[in-house]
């Protein structure tokens, strides 16, 4: 799986399919704990993508500042 912030990742996923899977991170400037903040809070739908098939991209957006 490319864990990736960069867009052309998503075009690739789209145009090729799996495999690679692509998890893209929808997030602008962001530091490592955020990002890794981010992964964590979605760890469940991460791993059920990585198991399935016909799944390419998978885009997890911005935290929300509360």
């Amino acid at each position: 799986m490319i864990v990736s912030k960069d867009s052309d990742f998503r075009q690739l996923a789209f145009l090729h399919g799996p495999p690679p899977k692509t998890l893209w991170l929808r997030v602008g400037n962001a530091s490592t704990a955020t990002l890794f903040q981010l992964i964590l809070d979605h760890v469940g739908v991460i791993e059920a993508f990585g198991v399935s098939e016909d799944e390419a991209l998978l885009v997890l957006p911005a935290l929300r500042s509360t």
